[in-house]
């Protein structure tokens, strides 16, 4: 008994959750006839960033958004007697037959709303009287299917309001640069005036007939009881709009494009559903960070360009914070000159960016920072051979400063980015460097390695270092990029949550070790024209410059966040001789960084770099004994004299 109780009860309980789901999934008939609505990106602070769409800029605006001083004035202009007809108005009719008899052919028409509306969504806006008896009949269907909120829901959004705006809060932020909801009863009036003649009545280019139109719908709501004597008073006195010109909608830029190039890799929409869905797309974006980054980076491209004469100079960034929240992207130096986003649409080799991987590799094999290794020529074979002589070349990397030297510690080869020592040093465990890059997602398991791969030679962008270097500054925990906060429908759903995806990628010790030198890179090293921001928080990061200075990078971070700076030529020539990415890219760097850090505050590593540096593992890499007194006795008073300045 009892079980067939329960039985019965859970048979309930599921019919009844299907029965929901069907509901819930169904569309109604309004829905069934709602045009395609942009869909509207806003930053992190809610700030609007851009919009998708094709064709048509709509907005939607749900009937319970539109402001009821709007519908007011829609219906003083448009229907007055909307609420009580039943999609046709006789008097309406009979009072447009008048002037069209008169005329000798159709000029008025005497339409509802309701018959406008069946003429936007099924009808052409030719004037003849058999497309107005098809009017007529589809107008009173509407009614029968749809209530007169719903009516006017539909007919709000449908109508056209110049300057390209469809919609009612299309031509909020078109015309005015408001939302629906600012809008005041003067705004209103002229939204509604403008139905009737959108270009006629455009506010920027025939303000006079504008403002004359205005204010008759104005003294119409008035009469009608919709405005108080002051209201209409006080409107009267307005401007048609603050704007000098319409706000034309941004469609794309820098920043959209990642939106974009998350939404279509992580397949969480399609073009079509993004263009024509109407979504909210909240995002991870700093409006005001990325209008500052694309402000700084463009200017010192500019200046480069004209003090070097290399007029395709091109620059970008990108940042993330430790959630691995995607904070700006800056992919040219003009968005509208160039369209290609070089922070993640191309591949270029990133020079002594990819050097910490190596020392990274040192450490988690037991190497130490006092460790000496040798700074003597290489000469290794290659796989190529002389066209001419047929014989094997052979590859003999060189260092930045074109000199040797029989011995160098490990934190000074790589503070002062030394190219031969590091490969000196990378030839004791070239597989397990190589394992690095893949867990990092540098490379991919199925990529081709060489030991060029330690000094950077293989390809990849921004995207990917920001990504890299967020294992650095979390102590081994990557953090993957995302944009995607939030996506909510159009009916209010939120079909999408994006969220932190951590990966271990190694121990915290051998990553705090790594950390200190990268500090010392900023301090004294090779990024030293920065080293000014270390008075205020901690800064720690690599240059990189490859073969014939073609590319210049730096990529560091604080404890706020993680971020990339690239410049070089799109022909992919030389910059200019001796263009370095310590002097090319770190000065722009350190000048975004600064105002990130005002804004989200950067603060002092934990554990400090002093502890760090006292807690180095003991050296057990030695030269040969005459050079390991000179080296080793003069390596521990620098470092023991720069830990008390710093302490100090």
């Amino acid at each position: 008994m009892v079980r067939t109780f329960f039985k019965k009860a859970l048979f309930l309980f599921l019919f009844l959750l299907f029965s929901l789901n069907q509901a819930y999934s169904e569309q109604s008939y309004k829905e069934k006839l709602l045009p395609p609505f942009a869909s509207t990106v806003y930053d992190r602070e809610g700030k609007i960033v851009g919009f998708f769409y094709k064709d048509k800029f709509r907005l939607y605006a749900p009937y319970s958004e539109i402001p009821k001083k709007l519908i007011y004035a829609v219906i003083t202009a448009e229907d007055e007697r909307f609420f009580y007809h039943k999609g046709v108005d006789p008097l309406g009719i009979l009072r447009a037959a008048v002037v069209d008899i008169s005329r000798g052919k159709v000029v008025q028409g005497g339409s509802t709303i309701t018959q406008q509306l069946a003429k936007m969504i099924y009808l052409s806006p030719k004037r003849t009287i058999e497309r107005k008896l098809k009017e007529i009949e589809l107008a009173r269907k509407l009614e029968e299917k749809l209530s007169k909120e719903e009516i006017l829901e539909l007919y709000l959004n449908y109508v056209y309001l110049s300057n390209g705006a469809y919609g009612v809060k299309a031509a909020a932020y078109v015309l005015f640069g408001k939302d629906l909801s600012q809008l005041t009863p003067a705004e209103c009036a002229l939204l509604a005036g403008m139905i009737r003649g959108p270009e006629y009545y455009n506010p920027f280019k025939h303000p006079e007939r504008a403002l004359k139109r205005r204010n008759f719908i104005l003294k119409k709501m008035l009469k009608n009881g919709y405005l108080t004597r002051k209201e209409y008073e006080e409107a009267l006195k307005e401007p048609l709009t603050l704007l000098d010109e319409p706000k034309r909608p941004k469609s794309a830029g820098y920043d959209l494009d990642i939106v974009k190039f998350e939404l279509f890799k992580k397949g969480i929409l399609t073009p079509e559903k993004l263009y024509t869905g109407g979504y909210k797309i909240f995002t991870t974006l700093d409006e005001e960070i990325q209008q500052f980054a694309q402000k700084v980076l463009s200017k010192y491209n500019k200046s480069y360009r004209e003090r070097h004469g290399v007029e395709d100079l091109q620059c970008a960034g990108m940042a993330v914070n430790r959630r691995g929240e995607i904070l700006f992207v800056v992919g040219g130096e003009n968005y509208r000159k160039s369209q290609l986003n070089r922070a993640f649409q191309i591949l270029r080799p990133i020079g002594s960016t990819a050097k910490p991987f190596t020392y990274l590799t040192a450490f988690q094999n037991g190497w130490s920072p006092l460790d000496f290794i040798p700074n003597e020529p290489i000469e290794m074979p290659m796989e190529k051979f002389d066209p001419e002589t047929g014989e094997r070349l052979w590859w003999k990397p060189e260092n930045y400063s074109g000199k040797f030297s029989p011995f160098m510690t490990v934190r000074e080869a790589l503070m002062k980015s030394v190219n031969v020592a590091t490969l000196h040093l990378a030839l004791h465990f070239p597989q397990k460097i190589r394992k690095n890059l893949i867990r990092f997602e540098m490379i991919r398991p199925t990529d081709p390695f060489d030991l060029s791969y330690v000094l950077g030679s293989f390809p990849s962008n921004l995207y990917r270092i920001v990504r890299a270097y967020s294992a650095f500054q979390n102590n081994g925990i990557l953090k993957e990029p995302f944009v995607v906060k939030r996506i909510v429908s159009l009916k209010g759903r939120t079909i999408y949550r994006g969220f932190p995806t951590p990966k271990k990628v190694s121990d915290p010790i051998s990553v705090q070790v790594l950390r200190s030198i990268m500090e010392d890179v900023v301090k004294r090293g090779t990024a030293a024209s920065i080293s000014y921001l270390t008075a205020h928080f901690d800064v720690a990061g690599k240059t990189g410059t490859t073969n014939d200075y073609r590319d210049t990078y730096f990529s560091g971070f604080t404890t706020s966040f993680v971020m990339s700076v690239w410049f070089g030529r799109d022909s992919y020539e030389t910059i200019w001789p001796r263009a370095t990415g310590g002097g090319v890219a770190a000065p722009p760097w350190g000048e975004i960084a600064l105002k990130m850090c005002e804004k989200y505050g950067c603060s002092r590593f934990t554990p400090p770099y002093e502890e760090v540096v006292k807690n180095y593992p003991p050296p057990t890499h030695f030269p040969e004994k005459e050079m390991e007194e000179i080296y080793y006795d003069q390596l521990i008073n620098n470092l023991i004299k720069e830990s008390e300045e710093a302490y100090n």
